[in-house]
């Protein structure tokens, strides 16, 4: 098995057909179907069933598929892991972090760990929901931050910190808003504001809602924010990110029957347990540890 055979196969799959697979690794037809062939016969079974005009993937090709656009994603990165060494290039850090991670949780340990690693190149994206443990999977962030959604015995998990959530609404959204306790049948109707999952792959449904609750659904914090501001929802919030609304009167807390008005959730540094880290990511993750006390 070749990298050339994999990317031949991979084309076909993605083309649609051998003609047009061998104009997209600019080999001609013969060679790309005996690079196909090449691959069946090394490990004796059919990736292609050839019964119909355009090739189809059996049920074995499937599998054989997912992990060949791994191992040449994984290849195509070491390449240009190695290109960028041989250059003299920087160490590289990337982070996914949950959106609810957006505050000081986490931001001096790195500026610690960025003054003793001044060339590093640093890149956080931030996720909700499943996008965060998916950034793992798809290899495009080393660490993740966030809530226990999600993990399970694929990722290596360490509780840093934890977030204070408050259920919040405009003071004017509800009669008595912050001074009673409000019914779920009376918020059913009112449109709950929840951020997106930002996963593709296998979205995670949201844990705190009202059955059969109206919902809204917004891409950050912020949007969702502005609206509940505006008195056109309410929703759960990073303490920290509405203390000032909360302190001035735009904002009050909220008490709601029988839902989680009020919560700390735990916040865990994450890492794919099968998958090595480099030196610069091991270092972070050591240095977060120490620093959770």
């Amino acid at each position: 098995m070749t990298n050339e055979q994999l990317r031949a196969f991979i084309a076909v799959v993605e083309q649609g057909s051998f003609r047009a697979a061998a104009g997209q690794v600019f080999k001609t037809q013969s060679t790309v179907s005996a690079a196909v062939r090449a691959l069946e016969d090394e490990f004796e079974l059919q990736l292609f069933s050839r019964d119909n005009y355009r090739p189809a993937l059996t049920p074995a090709g499937k599998s054989f598929y997912r992990e060949a656009r791994k191992l040449l994603g994984q290849v195509q990165r070491l390449e240009t892991l190695g290109h960028h060494l041989a250059q003299g290039a920087a160490p590289s850090l990337a982070l996914s972090l949950s959106a609810m991670c957006a505050y000081p949780l986490w931001l001096e340990t790195v500026k610690e760990f960025w003054g003793r690693n001044p060339q590093m190149h640093l890149s956080i994206n931030t996720q909700h929901l499943s996008g965060i443990v998916e950034s793992l999977l798809q290899e495009k962030a080393d660490l993740a931050m966030g809530p226990h959604t999600g993990l399970d015995e694929r990722f290596d998990f360490v509780r840093v910190g934890d977030i204070d959530m408050l259920t919040v609404a405009a003071p004017t959204y509800l009669s008595g808003a912050g001074e009673r306790i409000i019914g779920q049948a009376e918020l059913r109707g009112c449109p709950h504001i929840l951020l997106s999952d930002s996963g593709s792959l296998s979205p995670f449904d949201h844990v705190h809602v009202i059955p059969g609750g109206q919902r809204w659904y917004v891409g950050d914090y912020q949007m969702k924010k502005a609206l509940l501001v505006a008195g056109m929802g309410w929703a759960r919030m990073p303490a920290q990110m509405v203390q000032a609304q909360l302190a001035n009167g735009e904002l009050v807390a909220l008490e709601v029957e029988n839902f989680s008005s009020r919560s700390r959730v735990p916040i865990y540094l994450i890492r794919l347990r099968d998958m090595p880290l480099s030196e610069l990511a091991q270092g972070f993750w050591q240095e977060m540890i120490a620093a959770r006390g």
